[in-house]
C-alpha cells in the first residue's frame, strides 16, 4: 500500500533541521550530506542553491514559516506569492528527504 502524500506544510508551522542530515558550506556551495550510522547509506548528498541555503539555516525549530516567508521577501526581490509557493515546495522536498522534522503538532 502506498502513503498519501503529505499535506503542504502551512505557515504557522515550525520545523526543525534533521539530526539525520548536516549542512555545510564547502567551497562557496552548500551541500546537506546525511549522517550515516548503524548500517544506514548515504543516498546522496545534496546541492543547495541560494534560496535553498537561505531557508535551510533559519530551519532552527523556533521560526515559523510566516517569519522564514517574510525573511524571504526582505532578502529577495520577490512577490509574496512567489516567496510562499518556493518556501512550501523546498519545505516539502526536505520532508521527503527526511532533513527536517515538525516541532510541535504532527502535520
Amino acid at each position: 500500500m502506498s502513503r498519501s502524500p503529505l499535506p503542504a506544510p502551512g505557515l504557522d508551522q515550525v520545523f526543525a533541521r534533521s539530526s539525520r542530515m548536516v549542512g555545510r558550506r564547502i567551497a562557496g556551495e552548500y551541500v546537506l550530506v546525511p549522517i550515516v550510522g548503524h548500517g544506514a547509506d548515504v543516498d546522496a548528498i545534496y546541492n543547495l542553491n541560494g534560496l535553498g541555503a537561505f531557508i535551510w539555516e533559519r530551519l532552527d525549530g523556533q521560526a515559523p514559516g510566516e517569519t522564514i516567508v517574510a525573511a524571504i521577501l526582505e532578502r529577495y526581490d520577490v512577490d509574496r506569492p512567489i516567496a510562499v509557493t518556493d518556501y512550501g515546495r523546498y519545505l516539502e522536498q526536505l520532508c521527503s528527504i527526511q532533513a527536517v522534522t515538525p516541532v510541535g503538532p504532527s502535520l
